[in-house]
């Protein structure tokens, strides 16, 4: 079962596993997150073997702006989920996300057992969701996800990833200003796809599930935009020296821990060259080219 299955995750997930699993895809009328006797009732109902929980409210400033509702879907509505798996024994894989790390003091990658403390909405709900889901459920498994991306062209539903990003500022001729203080992974969707499945055998507990990045935003965009073939990147990519300059923001992940259970993932700018298709050693991008391009 996968909740959000019409999110930008979610769909991928769903169509990549399509073939592979009986899957369940409730729409938000079938399975309303926020009501507990609902989420009870449907998974006793279908009894699903595994819950991959996608559903979220994943707009950090809208959260900023309406903590009420961030709280009740994203962490009332994970711990609901929780509980329903520990009634009908399914195994749970929830989403989390690199924003735990936001306001760290520390540099360089961050690991799970790092101490934490959210500077924002969104956040500290992701983090409080994963304390609750585990007090539930203890043999549950949280993966801390990156900013994600596809590729321009998909014509799956699409987000505010830094490709898409680039590719409007360059057409549109906008300066992009990118912090030269901070640092964060991005990761190909379909790498984190093509990863879920191995998450389902990871033992209960918190984990960092996406691409490291050692660039700070700047450089890692510039790159991105070169590997593009986006024209001067350099004239509309301009670099911020005054944002965070108090302090790094660092949201940079230490991925050991899922590598030892053989779970692996490219670095930032490696991810990027292998989603557009360039050259990069004999390493094959992950996005599945045989599977249909579906209208939204």
């Amino acid at each position: 079962m996968i909740t959000g299955s019409s999110g930008f995750l979610g769909s991928r997930l769903a169509l990549f596993l399509k073939d592979a699993c009986d899957l369940l895809l409730p729409a938000h009328s079938d399975l309303n997150i926020c009501r507990e006797e609902a989420v009870r009732a449907y998974l006793e109902e279908h009894r699903p073997d595994v819950v991959v929980h996608c559903a979220a409210l994943s707009d950090t400033g809208y959260c900023e702006q309406h903590p009420e509702e961030s709280h009740r879907v994203n962490v009332q509505g994970t711990v609901r989920v929780a509980k329903a798996c520990k009634r009908t024994g399914a195994r749970l894989v929830f989403m989390s996300s690199d924003q735990v790390y936001n306001g760290s003091p520390l540099s360089g990658p961050l690991k799970e057992a790092d101490a934490i403390a959210p500077a924002n909405v969104y956040g500290r709900h992701k983090l409080e969701a994963e304390q609750r889901a585990l007090l539930n459920l203890p043999d549950s498994v949280g993966l801390r996800l990156t900013w994600m991306y596809d590729v321009p062209d998909c014509r799956l539903r699409p987000n505010r990833g830094l490709l898409l990003n680039l590719q409007r500022a360059h057409d549109e001729g906008t300066v992009v200003r990118a912090a030269t203080h901070e640092f964060r992974g991005v990761t190909n969707v379909w790498e984190v796809v093509g990863n879920m499945s191995k998450a389902w055998d990871l033992p209960g507990g918190i984990y960092n599930f996406g691409c490291g990045n050692g660039m700070n935003s700047h450089e890692l965009q510039l790159e991105t935009a070169r590997l593009m073939g986006l024209r001067d990147p350099s004239a509309w990519i301009r670099p911020d020296d005054e944002r965070f300059c108090d302090r790094s923001r660092n949201l940079s992940m230490d991925c050991t821990a899922v590598g030892s259970h053989g779970i692996w993932f490219r670095g930032s700018l490696e991810g990027v060259e292998a989603a557009l298709g360039c050259p990069f050693g004999q390493v094959a991008p992950y996005v599945p080219q045989a599977l249909p391009l579906v209208e939204q």
